[in-house]
């Protein structure tokens, strides 16, 4: 036998081995890996993590032979390891075994660094979970509410985790708790799935929860016994939050221990206060906002320092001025107040940050301060689907339109059965044109809650904007409205989409509803009637209520048009070029006027106006920029240009253009309108009279009129929603 210079039998192997050492370092070898072993097993919970004991096992078995052919030909000395001296060798042997020897530093390298780096680099684990709504097993019937409670508060503290996905409470809610766990999982996207019971007896509670793998079904369970305290309540959370993150393997910053461990109210009675406030707030009707309301005045009232109840109260304050058209002023100034006071309790709060954001935008028109709110809550919070929600509607709105499209992803990833997500979401690509995708969106929020009236709204928008079936957006918008009744919104599309159908009286009567559903001031209820005169041919009664809304409003693009068209033909054009000049200065004093989506239609009524004063260049000017915008944007949608091209090419003597384009745009499903922009609008004097226009003009006539009919023979045949009348 040949090994490593030696030649010899069974003897002198034996003897070859005791000189180079070969036991010693062998049995020092299997005690370390004895050693390691036993405390990877003290260290790894081999339940949760047996892949990485069984690898320890398998890199102490491939590190032996290397171990055994090193200490052939190496000794540790005091001065490191140091080849072992060939017995008899001569100098071409022991060059010719350098070769050897490399390469056997090599393998033993290349075997440790693989068994390293499986051993502390795990493979990567899937860490998402839905948390479903937990059941109430006691009977007490406030034990329903805090079942709601426990998991609200048990999925806000997770959803804080960089480290873990948390599919949004919406969400998991909607799927089928009694469906088999993987197929649950699939349909929500996640690995994990949570589930949870509580019970309470009296002034006790037990709650259970289990966490099931999706793919292997394996799970873990345990039940907690508590007196009904708040703080017994924040303590089980934290104990079933650490199980959480232990076996998922979640990595937790200081920063996020704390949060998680956070406290937000030591009374009990506020506590239920605020959830009764998180139920109504997330039913989104006028009613419910209003409850809301006054559930989270209760909270702060019994706790004035929980400060999420503030911020409860400020978001509710948002949206019932939104759902109810109330006070701007007066809802903004108690929305900045709640704020205020949150924030001076706890400035740590992702919530607050989301809310503030939003009234930075609404009151105070801040994008670069309600961007950076937005940014510190994902910071906070990086599993909020509502504030990737918001900040890529911002983004969208700023014209960084994939940026904020994938934050709005993110949101629907989090909560993909969302009715409001996917409502805003398709709101966003209404925006953009993209509107099959948009209606896909509005039609899956129905079917996840077909109670949510905004979904039947934004689908009625479709058919009117886009398709110009006003018709089908008469069946929509009724249901909506039918949903919630109080909401005076819902009920002025209605008067719109009748105005276009041609139908006055039924404008009217839904303009009226619109009048007593309104709070007092409400500026939409009085300006309504302009169009409604205007269609009538009450040009004076028109012209009365435009000048008072001017009165109020002196920058009303839609009226300033109305007012102008009126002056143009009194031959009142320096009136009427005073407007402007004090309304929107920037379009007649910049050399070069940036136009954009809030005065594009301005710019173009406004050059109209300079062409009567003889001021052509600065007329052609306007045009062409706005020519510039429109060419990016959508022609249909409630955002689209419609047929402002059309006005343009009329504006800039091209009537061929305009007249192609007007065929263009009917020919699309343009519509809305229609009658005040053929019929009224001086911008179309130059084309009115020609035979083209008004076989167009006829033909819209003739559909509107066919749809109008179908409306009322639903109506006749019952198949319209029945709406409630209000007092």
């Amino acid at each position: 036998m040949k090994l490593g210079g030696v030649v010899g039998g069974t003897g002198q192997i034996i003897k070859e081995t005791g000189r180079r050492r070969v036991l010693p370092t062998v049995a020092l070898y299997i005690v370390a890996a004895w050693v390691t072993i036993q405390v990877a097993d003290l260290a790894i919970d081999a339940k949760i993590l047996r892949w990485q004991l069984r690898d320890v096992f398998v890199a102490a078995f491939l590190g032996f032979p290397v171990a055994l052919i090193v200490s052939w030909f190496y000794d540790v000395t005091g001065r490191g390891l140091k080849r072992t001296p060939p017995s008899g060798a001569d100098e071409a042997f022991d060059r010719s075994l350098r070769w050897k020897d490399y390469t056997l530093l090599a393998s033993m390298a290349l075997v440790w660094a693989v068994a390293v780096g499986v051993i502390h680099t795990p493979a990567p684990v899937d860490k998402s979970i839905a948390i479903l709504p937990f059941e109430n097993r006691g009977h007490d019937p406030q034990g329903a509410d805090l079942a709601f409670g426990v998991r609200l508060d048990l999925h806000s503290q997770l959803e804080k985790l960089q480290d873990l996905k948390i599919i949004a409470r919406e969400s998991a809610e909607t799927v089928n708790a009694e469906l088999p766990v993987p197929e649950i999982a699939r349909s929500l996207g996640v690995a994990y799935i949570m589930k949870g019971t509580v019970e309470r007896v009296l002034d006790r509670v037990r709650i259970s929860v289990i966490l099931i793998d999706a793919e292997t079904e394996q799970a873990w369970s345990s039940t907690y016994t508590e007196q009904l305290e708040v703080a017994r309540l924040f303590d089980v959370r934290d104990q079933i939050a650490g199980e959480i993150t232990t076996r998922l393997q979640a990595h937790l910053s200081p920063q996020e221990l704390d949060r998680i461990g956070a406290r937000p109210t030591g009374n009990l009675e506020a506590y239920q206060a605020y959830l009764l406030g998180q139920k109504r707030m997330e039913r989104r009707t006028t009613g419910s906002l209003t409850d809301a309301i006054r559930n989270f005045e209760q909270a702060v009232e019994l706790d004035p320092r929980f400060a999420l109840a503030w911020v409860g109260l400020a978001n509710s304050y948002y949206l019932h001025r939104l759902y109810t058209r109330s006070p701007e002023d007066e809802a903004h100034a108690k929305m900045e107040a709640a704020l205020d006071r949150a924030f001076a309790l706890d400035n740590h709060l992702a919530e607050a940050y989301a809310v503030r954001a939003i009234l930075q935008l609404a009151k105070y028109d801040d994008w670069a301060a309600a961007e950076r709110s937005l940014e510190r809550a994902l910071e906070l919070n990086p599993n909020d689907a509502n504030t990737h929600l918001w900040y890529g509607e911002l983004l969208v709105d700023e014209g960084r339109v994939e940026e904020g499209l994938a934050h709005q992803n993110i949101a629907l990833e989090l909560d993909p059965l969302s009715p409001v997500v996917n409502l805003n979401f398709g709101m966003s690509l209404r925006g953009l044109g993209r509107f099959e995708r948009a209606m896909s969106l509005f039609k899956a929020a129905v079917q996840f809650d077909p109670d949510f009236p905004g979904a039947y709204e934004r689908i009625g928008e479709i058919y009117r904007y886009v398709y110009g079936q006003f018709d089908e957006a008469v069946v929509w918008q009724r249901k909506g409205v039918a949903l919630d009744p109080e909401e005076p919104m819902g009920s002025l599309f209605l008067g719109f989409i009748y105005l276009d159908l041609g139908d006055a009286a039924e404008a009217e009567r839904w303009f009226d509803r619109v009048r007593r559903l309104s709070p007092p001031g409400f500026p939409l209820a009085t300006q309504v009637m302009e169009p409604l005169f205007i269609l009538r041919g009450e040009t004076d009664k028109a012209l009365d209520v435009a000048l008072a809304t001017l009165a109020a409003s002196p920058a009303e693009r839609y009226t300033l048009g109305h007012v102008r068209s009126h002056d143009l033909r009194e031959g009142r054009y320096a009136e009427a070029r005073a407007r402007y000049a004090t309304t929107y200065p920037e379009l007649l004093n910049n050399d070069a006027p940036e136009i954009h989506g809030w005065n594009y239609e301005v710019a173009i009524d406004l050059a109209l106006v300079l062409i009567k004063t003889g001021e052509q260049e600065r007329a052609d000017l306007l045009l062409e920029r706005s020519l510039e915008y429109i060419r990016t944007q959508p022609r249909l949608g409630s955002r689209g240009y419609g047929i402002k091209d059309v006005l343009i090419y009329a504006l800039q003597g091209k009537d061929k253009a305009a007249l192609a384009a007007l065929r263009q745009a009917i020919d699309a499903g343009w519509r809305t309108n229609w009658w005040f922009y053929l019929e009224h609008d001086a911008n179309l004097d130059s084309i009115r009279d020609e035979p083209e226009f008004q076989v167009m003009l006829e033909e819209i006539k003739a559909d509107m009129a066919a749809q109008l009919e179908r409306v009322r023979t639903m109506e006749v045949n019952g198949e319209l929603a029945v709406i409630p009348q209000v007092d």
